[in-house]
């Protein structure tokens, strides 16, 4: 059966076109009722990429969740996985990554997380579709009950320790030059201090993002700026990302 705002991979379109304040809202409010489940104090956790409409629709999203009484924990610019991994580590009920990867800039999308760190079921995101066109403003909370939204520090320090320990102890980069191009996207801050943690010598491009010029003629969908910098400082391999 064919659904009206799930796709492969969340919620996903043009900006301010598809994915629009309103939706977001919606977003936060339906989902937040399908994961409160039990009588604890129920979060949510939201990271983002650096598109200009993530303010846009990370404010929306908030708006959502504290409105049926979920608090929130903002993670500001991060990579996707890292928002899976902080779900999990952090005890929060759901995780929501602001993303539409690899596209142009005007795009976003909204990937909701389960409390495990994995993407919903197709059950699950079929039961928060249902909430997304019904009238939702007797299921509010009280106004005792609202949630709240905190800005959390550190998350980057945590996810480059948790990439790292995927690898073997003992694999050192040390004598290695590495050119990272993090295509001015979520990883633009962690991809290159991971590098230089385990040892190589880093060269990054695409790490000075400004809302507007990720993915634009860097990272993965356009190499040639990468190849051309792993030519130009002779370095033993180029690393391209999306943003």
């Amino acid at each position: 059966m064919a659904r009206k705002y799930f796709g492969t991979d969340g919620i996903r379109g043009r900006a301010n076109g598809v994915i629009t304040p309103e939706l977001a809202l919606k977003v936060g409010q339906a989902a937040g009722l399908v994961f409160k489940n039990g009588d604890h104090r129920h979060r949510v956790l939201i990271g983002k990429d650096t598109r200009l409409s993530g303010y846009m629709i990370e404010t929306a999203l908030i708006a959502g969740f504290t409105s049926v009484g979920m608090d929130v924990l903002q993670t500001g610019p991060i990579p996707t996985p890292a928002v899976a991994m902080l779900t999990r580590s952090m005890r929060a009920d759901l995780g929501v990554m602001i993303s539409a990867s690899h596209n142009p800039y005007d795009d976003n999308g909204i990937k909701l997380f389960g409390p495990d760190g994995y993407k919903l079921s197709d059950e699950v995101e079929r039961e928060i579709e249902k909430l997304l066109d019904a009238d939702l403003d007797k299921r509010l909370a009280r106004s005792a009950d609202l949630g709240r939204a905190k800005r959390i520090d550190g998350v980057h320090d945590r996810y480059i320790e948790f990439a790292k320990r995927t690898l073997p102890r003992a694999l050192e980069f040390d004598g290695m030059r590495v050119v990272i191009d993090c295509a001015n996207g979520a990883a633009y801050r962690v991809a290159p201090e991971a590098l230089w943690e385990l040892g190589a010598e880093v060269f990054a491009v695409g790490v000075e993002p400004d809302g507007f010029n990720i993915n634009k003629e860097c990272g993965s969908t356009a190499p040639e700026a990468l190849s051309r910098k792993v030519r130009e400082m002779r370095a033993d391999i180029g690393i391209a990302l999306d943003g």
